[in-house]
């Protein structure tokens, strides 16, 4: 049976994850599974990083509902990508950035909730879609192949996190041999494999990119970083 992710800006004190939810368990028998909703109202970036960094560890068959929409009720457009046997749904926004894979429109009004809402797609279209899939629809009978996706804007060679522990993550991987690392005019070279120490050092995050950190303190307030801000490495 597949399994139906949520990814949203929605928090959990509002009815709008509950009623997503509704619409979805009416309609097949998919097991929903909360990613978060706790990203950020309205930052594309924090979610498509989110996404990139959980995928890989769920099972071939689930199918992603992401739904951070600033630009609800507009033109913008509703996107499905199927990926190695997974299959996401986002409003087109960048969100699906680091998602390969074959992508559609979603045109199929036929799926949508009647009389459905311009300020609530996460209800009306996003969740009886993704029942729809489960169902064993075909993704490519939810609209057009298309291959003008919106990218997100990004230059890699950044922080792309700051987490609630005050690690800066970057999207940096780190090299053979010694290296050190420039962030913020400041360089660190103290290379570690456990969060130790008052000084701020690098370490290899679980991602296996490099981050920035402080034990028991926050390497963002420490050193004044905070996300999009540049790194660079440079030799030992």
């Amino acid at each position: 049976m597949s399994a139906i992710t949520l990814l949203t800006d929605f928090g959990t004190r509002d009815p709008y994850v509950a009623a997503m939810k509704g619409v979805i368990a009416s309609r097949c028998q998919a097991r929903i599974v909360d990613l978060t909703h706790e990203i950020a109202p309205f930052d594309v970036w924090e979610a498509a990083f989110f996404l990139r960094d959980v995928v890989r560890y769920w099972p071939e068959g689930t199918i992603f509902v992401c739904v951070v929409d600033p630009g609800v009720g507009t033109a913008r457009r509703i996107i499905a990508v199927e990926s190695e046997r997974r299959i996401f749904l986002a409003p087109d926004n960048g969100l699906l950035h680091f998602i390969e894979g074959d992508a559609y429109v979603v045109t199929n009004e036929s799926l949508f909730l009647a009389h459905g809402s311009t300020t609530f797609h996460g209800r009306d279209r996003f969740a009886p879609v993704a029942a729809a899939l489960a169902n064993g629809l075909p993704v490519g009978q939810l609209g057009p192949r298309i291959d003008d996706r919106v990218a997100l804007d990004y230059t890699p060679g950044c922080i792309i996190r700051i987490d609630r522990f005050g690690n800066c993550i970057t999207d940096l991987v780190p090299p053979e041999g010694s290296f050190a690392v420039v962030a913020g005019g400041k360089r660190i070279d103290d290379l570690r494999t456990a969060y130790t120490g008052s000084v701020a050092f690098i370490i290899i995050g679980s991602t296996g990119c490099i981050e920035i950190s402080v034990a028991n303190g926050s390497a963002a307030s420490l050193l004044h970083l905070g996300r999009g801000d540049r790194v660079s490495i440079v030799s030992k």
